[in-house]
């Protein structure tokens, strides 16, 4: 048995739980089973009122879960077309996979730093992390189990409309992919991968891989600036990072050195998307300077508030903000003062403190 039954049984499997018997019946003849079993399954508490009909009488309905006495379990046909079969209590333990242990074996197998978490909007669909090919360039990773063509075909779609720059789609097989999906995922420079075809399981239920990741994600290097390009980047910002946790510090009128967590970088106005079509600064870029010389703080009196003070400022925050891959508002405005204050730290050059 190949272990791409491994990845079509889970993708099958409602919720990737099921009695231990159903485990064995489809995955027995794999080499790799009781490793995996051992890794990446793990019991629930409920054991099973129903199990998967083992006679082929061609109805296909379940069997009902019967017990007698402890020592005494059967599968009983709900039409009574055949006999009962009987069941030892270990059979309907109910056992469901280890998502997390999992998703994290595959992030390591591919190269991905780990940070999961669900989707918002996408059933049975996660963040496993991010392909980060260089500091500053950070593809989402996303994995994803569909029903489906349908359902995948609406999971694409949810996820071009919240990440305009390219990622990475994963499923655990190629059946549910549709060309409508396939053609949308090519408009964003996306990339499809099904585990069955990457992700083998080794005789001891290990995860390996096909290619390695520099292979699979090579349309992702392609996306990295050439040195002095200046194409933007963007900060890769630590979990759990706020904005009161990010120091910036100007090293002169072009360049910055950024500090957030255990994370750092030196980046120029370009790099952070503040540059002109002709490669000039922008008035972005001018008005995070003006804050630095002004200790993060700009009211109506200082010589750097302009009347187009609003609406630069609302567009120095959706830069902020795309470059550290924050959601929240950098730079409030503080009504008793009357003033723009950054949530961050911001300093010129030369300076220490304030």
């Amino acid at each position: 048995m190949s272990e791409c039954v491994l990845w079509q049984y889970l993708e099958d499997l409602p919720g990737q739980a099921a009695p231990l018997v159903e485990w064995h019946q489809h995955l027995d003849g794999w080499p790799g089973f009781q490793d995996f079993h051992r890794r990446y399954l793990q019991l629930t508490k409920n054991p099973a009122t129903a199990v998967e009909c083992r006679t082929d009488c061609g109805l296909g309905c379940p069997r009902k879960v019967v017990t007698h006495a402890p020592n005494d379990i059967v599968a009983v046909c709900p039409e009574q077309e055949e006999k009962p079969y009987p069941l030892k209590r270990q059979d309907i333990l109910i056992y469901s996979v280890k998502r997390a242990s999992l998703h994290k074996d595959i992030c390591s197998a591919l190269g991905i730093t780990h940070r999961e978490s669900k989707v918002d909007g996408c059933r049975r669909t996660w963040r496993l992390g991010d392909f980060v090919p260089t500091a500053g360039m950070i593809f989402p990773v996303f994995l994803t189990h569909q029903e489906d063509q349908d359902e995948l075909l609406e999971v694409a779609k949810t996820l071009c409309l919240l990440h305009a720059d390219p990622f990475v789609l994963l499923t655990l097989t190629r059946r549910r992919l549709s060309p409508p999906t396939e053609q949308m995922l090519a408009q964003r420079n996306a990339i499809f991968l099904a585990l069955e075809e990457e992700m083998p399981f080794d005789e001891q239920g290990g995860l390996q891989v096909r290619r390695t990741p520099d292979e699979l994600f090579a349309p992702l290097h392609e996306e990295v600036p050439e040195p002095g390009s200046g194409g933007m980047v963007h900060f890769p910002t630590p979990d759990g990072t706020s904005w009161t946790d990010i120091k910036i510090q100007f090293r002169d009128g072009h360049t910055v050195t950024v500090w957030a967590g255990d994370a750092s970088g030196k980046f120029n106005f370009s790099q952070m998307g503040m540059a002109k079509n002709n490669g000039d600064r922008t008035k972005q870029w001018e008005l995070l300077l003006a804050f630095a010389n002004s200790r993060g703080e700009i009211d109506w009196s200082s010589p750097f508030a302009t009347d187009k003070l609003k609406k630069q400022k609302q567009e120095l925050s959706r830069r902020l903000r795309e470059f550290f891959r924050l959601k929240e508002d950098p730079i409030e405005w503080v009504k008793g003062e009357k003033c723009y204050r950054c949530r961050f730290r911001i300093l010129p050059e030369g300076a220490e403190e304030y």
